[in-house]
């Protein structure tokens, strides 16, 4: 069911009570005005009556008893009239209107003289009058009122009663039936259309926002809702394009920032800043630092020209990042054509230092590929060199109060920077630490001990038994395969090896 739907039967379901009860509430206040009035005209014919039948009812006059009974059903809507004596015993014959086809006529119930009217209504004691609405067996409902008759304004010795028709209450009650039903009706009608127009109304700008969360939904976070109204609707749409923009800037955010870490580096941060927001303060932790440099890069770009220089790099960096990223390290910083990363920071793993060498071997391979590529275009072979170092650096937000940067800085990331500088192209130079932690996954070649820069005592270094692609190793891979000899040939002498050497 369509929220237009719940909306406009709702207000229909307000309008139909209200309309029934005000009109309930309408024909109440007019039906007990009208039992009021009719009250009160009963209330002073039954006075009347009894001022004039005082002194009759004192001497026992009969007939000025019938005749003030009569004469009583000469106002209009009385249909009975009788007065009884001390012992509520009628006094005189009671007077009836009865009806004779379309007419009506005044008929004295002499066999009621001198007899007890039991459906007669008691007064009170002490109280000036009764009125009560009674069936009668012509008439049907009746309402009666009975006053005393009081000699000297102290004694009662008798009672008035005098019944009046209503007749007339029930013909304009069923007239203000008529009215107020049409009233509902037309009421519940507009009620229905305004129902279903308020529903379109609220429902339209409801429907852009749907639209809205949709085209969100797809990422299309430059779509915006038109502002049409002032109202609470209109304060939605400012708010959701203002969530709109609000996305925009998180995900432009997380792209950059996922440009400095691996994808999943960045969805684990962002799932709880919080955390990572700690680790930004700055602590000491163990790390392992890259380092990654194009030999003689220097002497290759004077060669080129620059474009062709930047889109090189760029080419060259990508892939080394896609690798770094893929076993979920940061990316530092880009020096040049020389790259700088971490592993266990800002995200610590167990094997952070294997994730390290992993991705130095998987760069290697990567350059040896496209150093085929190179060649086979004759295109000039490139490669790189490779430090990696295991060790304690401070981790955190470090720079000005107008730009931060991300990084680590110690002893160790210093360390590894320098046997970046040990390693020849092709070969990746690792501290004694690395050696310690991946000796059993990789195949490693003891280096002699050096000395490098900041050091006092000598290094321990190794070396990770790698093939390296040059122009000569290419060619011997790409020779094509020597003519097998013929049975009764002689065997060829001095075959060259087609393996590198």
């Amino acid at each position: 069911m369509s929220i237009r739907t719940k909306i406009s039967g709702l207000l229909v379901i307000l309008v139909f009570l209200l309309m029934a009860g005000t009109g309930f509430m309408i024909i109440r206040l007019v039906r007990n005005s009208f039992l009021e009035e009719i009250k009160l005209r009963g209330i002073i014919l039954a006075r009347n009556v009894a001022f004039s039948a005082e002194d009759p009812l004192m001497v026992s006059d009969d007939l000025t008893l019938t005749v003030l009974s009569r004469n009583a059903l000469h106002l209009t809507g009385s249909v009975y009239a009788y007065i009884l004596n001390q012992e509520n015993i009628t006094a005189a014959s009671p007077a009836r209107l009865v009806r004779r086809g379309d007419s009506t006529e005044i008929v004295l119930e002499e066999n009621l003289w001198r007899k007890e009217i039991k459906q007669a209504i008691a007064i009170p004691e002490d109280a000036p009058y009764a009125a009560k609405t009674v069936n009668d067996a012509q008439w049907g409902a009746i309402y009666e009122v009975a006053v005393p008759v009081m000699l000297g304004g102290q004694k009662k010795i008798g009672e008035v009663h005098v019944g009046i028709d209503l007749t007339s209450l029930q013909v304009a009650s069923r007239k203000i039936q008529m009215v107020v039903g049409i009233v509902a009706i037309i009421g519940i009608a507009v009620g229905i259309l305004g129902a279903f127009g308020l529903g379109t109304l609220l429902i339209r700008p409801l429907k852009a926002l749907v639209t809205g969360v949709a085209e969100i939904a797809r990422g299309n976070f430059d779509f915006r809702i038109k502002k049409r109204t002032n109202d609470e609707i209109g304060d939605l749409t400012t708010a959701f394009n203002i969530m709109a923009k609000d996305l925009k800037d998180k995900v432009l955010i997380e792209d950059a920032f996922k440009r400095y870490v691996s994808h999943q580096v960045a969805d684990e941060i962002l799932k709880d800043p919080d955390v990572f927001a700690k680790s930004l303060k700055g602590e000491k932790r163990k790390i392992t630092a890259f380092f990654g440099d194009i030999r003689g890069f220097t002497t290759i770009s004077e060669n080129l020209p620059p474009e062709e220089v930047v889109a090189f790099l760029n080419s060259y960096l990508t892939d080394m990042t896609t690798i770094i990223f893929a076993n979920e390290g940061t990316i530092d910083k880009f020096m040049g054509d020389c790259i700088m990363a971490i592993f266990g920071a800002p995200v610590i793993h167990s094997d952070d230092v294997f994730r390290a060498v992993k991705s130095g071997v998987e760069i290697q391979k990567k350059i040896e590929n496209l150093n085929k590529q190179r060649l086979s275009e004759g295109q000039r072979d490139i490669h790189v060199g490779i430090g990696i170092n295991y060790g304690e650096a401070v981790v955190g937000n470090i720079g000005s109060t107008q730009r931060l940067e991300y990084t680590v800085i110690g002893d160790s990331v210093n360390t590894a920077s320098r046997i970046q500088n040990l390693a020849a192209g092709g070969e990746i130079v690792v501290t004694e630490s690395v050696y310690q932690e991946v000796k059993e996954f990789f195949d490693f070649v003891p280096m002699e001990p050096v000395k490098v820069k900041g050091k006092a005592k000598t290094l321990i270094v190794w070396k990770i038994a790698l093939p390296t692609c040059t122009p000569e190793t290419y060619n011997q891979f790409n020779q094509p395969p020597s003519p097998q000899p013929e049975p009764n040939d002689p065997e060829p002498l001095d075959t060259p090896s087609l393996q590198p050497e």
